[in-house]
């Protein structure tokens, strides 16, 4: 059976996150919560959302809160299943205080050879963790530390996992970009391509790339695909370059929690 490009990022998204958190079946969909992350939207979030009567949308909310509410936990986003984010729906978690999100689904159409700079290292994340960790938290900004710290312990938790190769760049020994590649069956999954903003157009973001993409490749991956912001530009215009087309959208909702109101026990 054919899959669409959306339906499978989605399948590698709910793979990665029930690794990464506890979940519960709920009517209308799974509810995904990890208490030591309770600020992380990814560890606390609602996806595969299936809602067909529009009527029904209140009494999901209410369900959902309700899940999140027993935990001491803050649900901060909502994924709807493929195809499922209806109208209805859209306006209903606007009126709740999400916010839209629009992502694109790209996958790799042909494979371009890139060429690593002299002055860059790429090395498995696995050997490299305080060095890893420094590709999140040299990424706050003043007064968001924690939040980096929260991150990288996030995805330090998931590091080890076999289905998961993440590198990280060194420039002149310096942490200074991060990248990998989640496989689920024939699905690999670029994901997180970064690097300090300081150190753009030296060819890092190329050679992170290029390094994942020939592992996908050695691995023989029936499938190669990653998810952008639709307003990065820039990093369409990148990915393009690298080989990649736009096949679809994925839509989510996501909010802050009300003032006064704590994300966590």
């Amino acid at each position: 059976m054919d899959r669409t490009t959306v339906g499978s990022l989605l399948r590698s998204t709910q793979a990665y996150y029930s690794e990464l958190c506890e979940k519960e079946t709920l009517d209308y969909g799974i509810a995904f919560y990890n208490p030591r992350f309770a600020a992380l939207p990814e560890a606390n979030q609602f996806r595969e959302v299936l809602i067909e009567d529009p009527a029904r949308i209140p009494a999901a909310f209410q369900q959902t809160e309700a899940c999140f509410r027993k935990r001491e936990l803050f649900c901060h986003r909502w994924a709807p299943a493929e195809g499922r984010g209806t109208k209805e729906l859209a306006d209903f978690l606007t009126q709740q205080g999400f916010r839209r999100r629009q992502h694109m689904a790209m996958s790799l159409a042909r494979w371009v050879d890139q060429e690593t700079p002299e002055q860059v290292r790429i090395l498995p994340a696995r050997a490299m963790r305080t060095a890893y960790r420094e590709t999140f938290t040299q990424f706050d900004t003043p007064g968001s530390s924690s939040m980096g710290e929260l991150l990288a312990d996030a995805s330090l938790e998931r590091l080890d996992d076999p289905q998961l190769d993440m590198v990280v760049a060194l420039w002149d020994k310096e942490p200074v970009g991060r990248c990998g590649l989640y496989q689920v069956g024939d699905i690999a999954r670029v994901m997180s391509v970064c690097i300090l903003p300081v150190y753009a157009g030296r060819g890092i973001e190329e050679a992170l790339l290029a390094h994942v993409l020939a592992l996908a490749k050695r691995l023989t991956m029936r499938t190669v695909l990653v998810q952008i912001d639709e307003t990065d530009r820039a990093g369409r215009t990148f990915l393009e370059e690298a080989g990649f087309v736009c096949d679809g959208e994925i839509v989510e909702f996501e909010r802050d929690p009300p003032a006064g109101v704590g994300v966590g026990p």
